[in-house]
């Protein structure tokens, strides 16, 4: 995929409420990221639901899995970028 496919598709997955409270909450979280479960409860859903949106965030190599402590945590792989895009996207009114 070429690098204007992926900024479009990045995007258009941001557009999606929680997608982006997601970013934003790993945004808040740092470099290191945060638990699954965590991360689920901080943006208000399910870990079933959250565990979808985390699959294809990971799919649009969005995010970054690691394994600490016996838990699966994400991180945000181009924090600044996905900064620049929250923020364009809201005050562009796309976000649904």
């Amino acid at each position: 995929m070429d690098p204007k496919q992926e900024a479009t598709l990045s995007y258009a997955l941001l557009t999606d409420p929680a997608r982006a409270d997601i970013c934003r909450a790993l945004l808040e979280a740092g470099e290191d990221g945060m638990p699954a479960a965590d991360l689920a409860a901080a943006v208000g859903l399910n870990l079933r639901r959250a565990g979808r949106i985390f699959q294809e965030l990971l799919q649009a190599d969005i995010v970054a899995l690691t394994v600490r402590d016996r838990q699966v945590c994400y991180s945000l792989k181009a924090r600044r970028e996905i900064r620049q895009a929250l923020g364009y996207i809201e005050d562009s009114g796309l976000l649904s």
